[in-house]
């Protein structure tokens, strides 16, 4: 008799609708990890193989102060066009060439630029130096840089504590407007030109919406519901 009423309890609790539940909620989230951790595997190998290719440029303000972030977009401006300016001319400009002109003309540029924030009316030094660098996932327009390790000409202000601007120096996204809607045809073509056609192609795919349902949680709940209904004793007023 006592044998039965274990196997009964044991039962009971094996087919219990709120661990059901519960089990259910578990495997699903474990879904949606591996699901994420799967993309974030893809991305980055997707960031290491293009990441040779590319050069980001990355702006560090002095300060979260409005009057600091305001010099930074400055600061960014003034340096993109300089040097945009003075690579025009190249034959054939690539990464390399550009890595050099930054090496090559560092003390200068970061004089030029200290001297411009100085007509601004602030007093930082600035620090220019190419780095290897830390970005999340950016979109440009349409187009999608994975978060990964990239070569990076890093414009340091003053302390260097504020909020940061990023973009792609080489090939040429960076734009000197600080809001970028669509990105020229011809920065995409050397983007294309650099990259195999998978790669390029995975940049412009836009990511799937996540939606998450959780009506299946509203039947599970129901079926509980109708369960205990059954299994519970009715008691009726005499």
């Amino acid at each position: 008799m006592e044998e039965n009423e274990l196997f009964i309890e044991e039962s009971r609790a094996f087919f219990d609708p709120h661990k059901k539940i519960l089990f259910a909620m578990v495997c699903f989230a474990a879904a949606i990890f591996l699901w994420f951790c799967q993309l974030r595997l893809e991305d980055a190998k997707l960031a290491s193989r293009i990441a040779p290719e590319i050069l980001r440029f990355h702006v560090i303000a002095n300060s979260n102060s409005k009057e600091d972030q305001d010099l930074k977009l400055q600061v960014k401006s003034f340096l993109l066009e300089k040097i945009y300016q003075e690579n025009q001319s190249a034959e054939s400009p690539d990464k390399n060439k550009l890595v050099s002109y930054l090496a090559e003309n560092q003390k200068r540029l970061e004089q030029e630029t200290e001297q411009f924030i100085q007509k601004a009316g602030k007093s930082y030094p600035v620090s220019i130096k190419v780095v290897q660098c830390e970005f999340p996932e950016k979109y440009y327009g349409d187009l999608r840089l994975p978060a990964g390790l990239y070569e990076t000409a890093q414009v340091r202000i003053g302390e260097g504590l504020g909020h940061n601007w990023w973009c792609v120096l080489y090939p040429r996204v960076c734009i000197t407007k600080d809001a970028l809607a669509v990105i020229p045809e011809s920065s995409k073509k050397e983007l294309e030109a650099l990259l195999s056609s998978e790669d390029f192609t995975a940049l412009k795919a836009e990511r799937p919406a996540i939606h998450i349902d959780f009506r299946f949680l509203q039947i599970f709940k129901h079926s509980a519901e109708s369960r205990q209904s059954v299994t519970e004793p009715v008691l009726r007023s005499r």
